[in-house]
């Protein structure tokens, strides 16, 4: 069982793009998880992600950096999700727009 340190780590040890996105939403999970025990009291909060095969342990003060760690994991799970789907433009005629002059 192999045990991290940091979050970095963990999702940085999946190979594919796929899996690092699914990496990203445990860790939200976890995050969102300890936000809810912290709103009630503002203090030092650990959370543990432990998901049979892997453990990440981190520490964080109050729930601001526990809500701006969610927004930055949100963040580049989205660029991953970008890489990964690619981006597209659709190109519709105006005729199909409906109440335009």
């Amino acid at each position: 069982m192999a045990e991290y340190d940091r979050a970095s780590l963990y999702i940085m040890s999946r190979t594919t793009l796929a899996a690092k996105i699914v990496a990203i939403d445990a860790i939200i999970s976890a995050l969102e998880l300890k936000a809810l025990d912290a709103a009630a009291n503002e203090d030092i909060t650990e959370y543990w992600l432990d998901d049979g095969q892997t453990k990440i342990k981190e520490l964080y003060r109050g729930t601001a950096g526990i809500a701006a760690s969610i927004l930055a994991f949100d963040q580049l799970k989205q660029r991953y999700v970008n890489k990964y789907n690619g981006r597209a433009r659709r190109l519709v005629p105006s005729k199909n727009i409906p109440n335009r002059r």
